[in-house]
């Protein structure tokens, strides 16, 4: 799957109402009657972003590159955590939530 950042055109600083703007204004430009592959790369990326829990694992579990030992996963995923732009309440919440 791409980087549903990149697909949108935002950054991971991007905030819910910006990253609902952005899909929106892009439906508008690639309807699914005329843009039926574009169309379905915006909404599954907006799919991604629009729920906070599956944002929060799209900014912690994306990378493409291999690592050649478990302390440099362990690095990069302790460098994505500290690159997480979610809310303290909603990583709050996700945190209680069985």
């Amino acid at each position: 799957m791409n980087d549903p950042y990149e697909t949108l055109g935002l950054g991971p600083e991007a905030g819910e109402t910006e990253i609902r703007r952005r899909y929106l204004e892009l439906v508008r430009e690639f309807p699914p009657d005329r843009a039926p592959e574009r169309f379905t790369e915006v909404h599954t990326a907006y799919e991604a972003l629009r729920d906070p829990a599956r944002r929060l694992g799209s900014q912690l579990f994306t990378w493409e590159t291999k690592h050649d030992s478990l302390e440099a996963l362990a690095a990069d995923l302790r460098g994505r955590l500290r690159r997480v732009r979610l809310p303290v309440a909603t990583l709050l919440e996700l945190a209680e939530s069985p």
